[in-house]
């Protein structure tokens, strides 16, 4: 494995290099230049400026990646979602959206997603959403939407810091994506400190979700069982044909399945405005019948930001550190009949530091702790990552990142993984319009 990581790097290290001339040649008006657009100019090769009626700005962004695994280890058995890395080598997503605005008034958007799947392609349609600002401070709309929670979960995969998805937005909320179909009212507080999301409506869980017997039949395991890699596939393959063996509790029953009432709240210091802290929870009916509570709480902060127009910013010479935690309170009843309660947590953390204004190296580690009841374990994983731009527009980024997985299933797990990732249309870079 050595040799061939050692290739990935040369690869990556030019562009890298350059990158960080580039950034040390430029002069503090070229950097601003990049993300500059003028109205009427259109890019048809880019998409950048490109608009239908004026008021839907569409994008699409692809994402390609490649990974070295352990020898017996396939990508699904690190993957915790079904927006991470699914092949050793493949399309991990193709994102299309449709952004809207009209004279600000009315705003939403459009998204969908298709993803090369371990064994075949699969597409859904995440959000449809719209929203009315009735003025500067309250929003209020619904459709089908992310439901806010803390820092990572409206993130769609172009805007992901990381090749994954962090384990604790995995594990707690359907999988990263707690999709919403309801209403929200979004209220800007005062002074522009801060952020308070109110929502709630039915759960669309993913379309990968199907009944038992379907998933006996394929002989799959729950989204929630990759999380301790192999450690039921045994049972997968011969519990349920066994009429004399002893059910067992499905972990995926956890998740929000019926409907979910939500509140999340960002706030920015008021002595720091490079500090911003986070406080979020939500509930609603599980697969149990019952109901889970999920509660998260973090912090970010940014030293060295430059402001290029839009408040403080994380770019050359910043440090950004972000930390967040996650719980859950999960009420079960058994076949039996019998009722009783269970938790589980984690904690999320990464640092990031502009090496240029293109180029980013970071490192994140993730841990959730077991849930005995539900037969899930603790996992621990460091990633460190560089990531940079390849092209003078920001158009094209380049990830390299190395996982290390542990938990006591599948002990120590490695692999490194090379993601390419192409936008086009809205602005390049990490000042895209969405």
């Amino acid at each position: 494995m050595k040799p061939l990581l050692k290739s990935i790097f040369l690869v990556i290290l030019p562009f890298t290099v350059n990158g960080l001339t580039q950034a040390q040649e430029a002069e503090p008006a070229a950097d601003e230049e990049v993300f500059e657009y003028n109205v009427g100019e259109v890019n048809y090769l880019t998409g950048e400026g490109f608009d239908i009626g004026g008021f839907i700005f569409p994008e699409l962004f692809l994402n390609a990646t490649g990974g070295l695994l352990e020898p017996g280890t396939a990508a699904t058995d690190l993957a915790t979602t079904e927006h991470d890395p699914q092949n050793e080598v493949g399309i991990q997503i193709i994102e299309v959206h449709l952004d809207i605005n009209f004279q600000d008034v009315i705003t939403g958007a459009v998204y969908g997603a298709g993803f090369q799947g371990e064994d075949e392609w699969e597409a859904n349609l995440e959000e449809a959403y719209l929203h009315y600002h009735l003025n500067d401070w309250i929003a209020i709309g619904g459709g089908q939407f992310l439901n806010a929670f803390g820092f990572q979960a409206e993130k769609h995969v172009h805007q992901w810091e990381f090749i994954n998805q962090n384990l604790i937005n995995s594990r707690m909320l359907n999988e990263g994506e707690l999709i919403t179909q309801g209403g929200e009212a979004i209220i800007q507080l005062p002074n522009d400190s801060g952020e308070l999301t109110i929502g709630g409506g039915g759960v669309r869980t993913h379309a990968h979700d199907h009944g038992h017997d379907e998933e006996d039949e394929h002989g799959h395991e729950d989204e929630d069982d990759h999380e301790i890699g192999h450690g039921h596939e045994e049972e997968e393959e011969h519990g349920h044909h066994d009429e004399e063996e002893e059910h067992h509790l499905e972990a995926d029953d956890a998740n929000f399945r019926s409907w979910v009432a939500s509140a999340d709240a960002s706030f920015i210091l008021p002595f720091d405005e490079t500090a911003t802290v986070s406080a979020s929870v939500a509930t609603g009916e599980n697969g149990f019948g019952r109901q889970t509570w999920a509660y998260g709480a973090g912090v970010e902060k940014i030293w060295g930001a430059h402001d290029h127009g839009n408040g403080p910013e994380f770019c050359l010479g910043a440090v950004m550190l972000r930390t967040e935690f996650i719980g859950r309170h999960i009420g079960i009843e058994d076949d039996e009949g019998d009722r009783f309660n269970a938790n589980d947590y984690g904690f999320s953390t990464a640092l990031f530091y502009g090496l240029t204004d293109t180029t980013t190296v970071s490192i994140r580690h993730d841990w959730v702790s077991d849930l005995y009841e539900l037969e899930l374990e603790d996992r621990h994983r460091i990633s460190p990552a560089v990531t940079t731009f390849l092209d003078k527009g920001q158009r094209v980024q380049a990830r390299l990142q190395y996982d290390y997985n542990h938990s006591d299933s599948f002990g120590s797990e490695h692999a490194a993984w090379l993601q390419f990732q192409i936008q086009w249309g809205g602005h390049g870079g990490h000042h895209h319009h969405h």
